[in-house]
């Protein structure tokens, strides 16, 4: 038998969850669950969320989890509902998360009857979900599903859920391994060739080493926004980025020179991330964990000089006041210290990236660049939210589109100021920035982009937010109300004049 299949009774199905370190559920209701729910809901010292919607619910959990750096659980009910969880099964997948995915399903017998609500929830992730507990390192989601009788409330045993061992065990790297990958890592570094650092999404714990590890190397590094570190050192910008080998730490940049590194076999690549996946097709370098304290350096590197990036910036933004870029310099100006920074995909990641403020205000960033899917982006925000007093999602207008239901969450963030910024720019404009598709015609490159005249007032007062529409830089956006809708509506004139000089340099 799977051993996805051995659970049939919530109690059981709970404890699990409960001794692998979880005590956050996020629950989207059903019949078929109702046992596990009322089990959740009558267990001491458990936080739980609930949502409608399985889709939203479950980046809110993975949220949770990045938040958290422990295991969250979504529950669903059985049928379409945990189809719904695919998308946010891969973002914790590409991340590494430990995303429990619990799972309500008709009994065993139903199996290929095609009986309402009976659709094969065995492995249903396939790869992306770990199906055995005993297995899971919590590096990537683990489902359990649960075949369930009809409810029976009044048979369950609660008492079993008591007292339970919660593990807190991290996943188990050997000192052998460890060591083997620092004697693989000072190799790659010990070489006549020059080198850059390409920093992608770190988790917070790696933070600190990584930028003491920079900074003792000394060598030129680019760090992009969501690792933490672009405030932290003298990041190279994009443009500068050029060497005969290349460190990669953490997630897959989002920047268009490791897409190019694809074509650029000469050039060689050592990754070191958790997921222990290169991030490029062609061969490569991977390894998962190195002691960064214990980095031997066996040559001193020479800083590259760094060009006049900066102050080519400041000038552009200040020509092109009303363009996109700029409005980005404007909010991360604003953003006040110690807060949350969630960059949303595709164009406001990578806006962050050149234009926002290289002041060090000690914020905290993320984004969901495992898949970097624009789904659930708003959701995951929210999840992460929660333990901030200041959070900022800074969000294009179709990945808001994408999760209009999200706003049901803000009822969870009481102590939370909380600021959805959208740039309404009229569709995915980032595809006018793809070089394969120069030249489309403008009725098919409409319908690429998904061309739209949609603006988010009302949205904001189905949910009762305040709204702050902002179309020139000179515009507030400070705001005294707790949770803000701030769509940001850019000059589209500007913008491409922007572009069009910043990439023709």
């Amino acid at each position: 038998m799977n051993n996805s299949q051995k659970y049939t009774n919530s109690i059981d199905a709970i404890a699990e969850c409960l001794s692998l370190g979880a005590s956050e559920f996020v629950i989207s209701t059903g019949a078929r669950n109702a046992e596990i729910i009322y089990s959740i809901l009558s267990t001491k010292n458990l936080d739980y969320y609930s949502h409608p919607d399985e889709r939203s619910a479950s980046f809110f959990a993975l949220g949770r989890c990045i938040s958290s750096n422990k295991p969250v659980v979504m529950l669903t009910t059985s049928g379409t509902a945990v189809a719904e969880l695919y998308p946010a099964c891969i973002e914790a997948y590409y991340q590494s998360r430990p995303l429990i995915l619990l799972t309500a399903d008709r009994p065993i017998e139903y199996q290929g009857s095609g009986a309402p609500q009976s659709i094969n929830q065995i492995n249903i992730f396939g790869e992306y979900a770990e199906t055995t507990p005993s297995k899971w390192n919590k590096d990537k989601p683990l489902h359990i599903n649960v075949h369930l009788e009809e409810p029976d409330l009044n048979s369950l045993e609660l008492q079993k859920l008591t007292g339970i061992c919660k593990s807190e065990e991290a996943p188990i790297i050997t000192s052998e391994e460890i060591s083997s990958n620092n004697i693989q890592l000072e190799n790659f570094l010990d070489t006549d060739d020059s080198i850059n650092i390409i920093v992608g999404t770190l988790s917070p714990e790696l933070r600190t080493p990584v930028l003491n590890f920079i900074k003792r190397s000394n060598i030129p590094a680019y760090a992009e926004s969501v690792s933490g570190l672009r405030e932290r050192i003298n990041s190279l910008y994009p443009s500068e980025i050029s060497a005969n080998r290349i460190l990669r730490i953490g997630g897959i940049p989002s920047c268009r020179y490791w897409r190019d590194l694809e074509n650029k076999t000469d050039i060689k690549v050592l990754s070191i991330t958790p997921n222990k996946l290169p991030g490029l097709s062609r061969r490569s370098k991977v390894i998962t964990k190195v002691n960064w304290d214990c980095i031997q350096l066996k040559k001193t590197y020479k800083v590259k000089p760094h060009s006049d990036e900066a102050s080519r910036m400041d000038k552009l933004l200040e020509k092109y006041p009303n363009s996109e870029p700029s409005f980005i310099r404007k909010i991360s100006n604003l953003i006040p210290k110690d807060s949350l920074v969630f960059l949303g995909n595709s164009l406001p990641i990578r806006q962050w990236q050149i234009a926002a403020t290289h002041t060090d205000k000690n914020l905290s960033f993320f984004a969901n660049r495992g898949a970097n899917g624009i789904d659930g982006n708003i959701s995951t925000f929210l999840g992460l939210s929660k333990d901030y007093n200041s959070s900022w999602g800074i969000f294009g207008d179709l990945t808001t589109i994408y999760d209009l239901n999200s706003p049901w969450f803000l009822n969870y963030l009481e102590n939370s100021q909380t600021n959805i910024v959208v740039i309404n720019n009229g569709g995915g404009k980032i595809f006018e920035h793809v070089k394969s598709l120069e030249g489309t015609p403008e009725f098919i490159m409409n319908t690429i982009k998904n061309s739209h005249n949609v603006n988010f007032f009302h949205w904001s007062k189905m949910w009762n937010l305040n709204y702050i529409l902002i179309e020139n830089i000179n515009d507030e956006i400070n705001s005294t109300s707790p949770k803000n809708i701030v769509e940001i509506r850019p000059n589209e004139d500007q913008t491409k004049d922007f572009w069009r000089e910043f990439l023709n340099q």
